[in-house]
């Protein structure tokens, strides 16, 4: 985290205090019962959904794992509008550390419970599927912030995260990484069925992740582009990348952030594939 997110970070933290109260943690106390309910739902949800399709679909996992910015969550509530554009009965995991203001309905973003959904999609996906992960959240080199009513946690590092995908291995996955030296994390998690954009490249920052920003720059770029349906991942990322390079030249933000895309030598075909094609007919459900 950069000496701006630590300020901002810190006058969030002032306000929660003057507020009055310190917050439980996610590991104990009613909210991790409420929390531990909330992801069994999801889990439950899953299952009945995955019974009912005959085809391939979507599986998306997001996670907003910082309490410091309302644009993580944000950017998770982007990503599945985006995957439910594709596939409207798609199987959707979404676990948050809310901030300020921000509801406390779905379970909170943990390490261990990003573990545990993964482990879970990684047993639920089948060949024919495709699964795109998000992670939003504040970050440095080989790591990802996970903070909790503005106290920290220990991060997850790309190690970790590639242990929690090993049950997706050989299938498609679109990983989707906004955070400040996101880079980081492509050399470990790259594979030929994968997919990776990152916010940023490894020795850089990325920016709209301010308290009351409503998405990142990255997600904002890349998942709200008018004509989503008709263009490919790979032209999805080159239109946000010139778009996020207007944004910071126009607000003078320095060094740029340089978002960087892997693509995976079996992935190349539906990375290149209009997202509207990603799933045949016969493999769209209904709501």
């Amino acid at each position: 985290m950069n000496r701006k997110h630590f300020l901002q970070g810190l006058g969030v933290l002032i306000l929660i205090f003057s507020l009055g109260g310190c917050a439980t943690t996610p590991y104990q106390g009613d909210g991790k019962t409420r929390s531990d309910t909330l992801l069994q739902q999801q889990f439950q949800a899953a299952d009945k959904a995955l019974t009912a399709q005959s085809g391939g679909g979507i599986i998306f996992a997001g996670f907003s794992l910082h309490s410091q910015s309302r644009a993580f969550r944000n950017d998770v509530v982007t990503a599945e509008k985006a995957v439910r554009s594709i596939d409207p009965s798609a199987i959707v995991f979404k676990l948050d550390n809310p901030t300020l203001g921000q509801a406390h309905d779905w379970p909170y973003a943990t390490a261990e419970n990003l573990a545990a959904v993964l482990a879970k999609v990684g047993a639920l996906a089948r060949p024919q599927d495709k699964v795109v992960v998000l992670v939003s959240t504040h970050g440095n080199v080989n790591a990802l912030g996970i903070n909790f009513s503005n106290q920290n946690y220990p991060h997850i590092n790309a190690r970790m995260l590639n242990e929690s995908l090993a049950g997706l291995r050989g299938k498609p996955v679109l990983l989707l990484l906004s955070a400040c030296h996101s880079g980081s994390f492509v050399q470990a998690l790259s594979g030929p069925t994968r997919v990776i954009l990152t916010a940023a490249a490894s020795d850089r920052s990325s920016f709209g992740c301010q308290f009351h920003s409503t998405n990142t720059y990255f997600i904002d770029a890349l998942l709200n582009q008018h004509d989503l349906l008709d263009r490919s991942l790979t032209q999805l990322m080159d239109a946000a990348k010139a778009d996020i390079q207007k944004r910071e030249q126009a607000q003078k933000l320095s060094p740029p952030s340089s978002p960087q895309i892997f693509v995976g030598a079996a992935a190349k075909e539906w990375a290149n594939q209009a997202l509207k094609n990603w799933l045949t007919p016969g493999q769209r459900q209904t709501p």
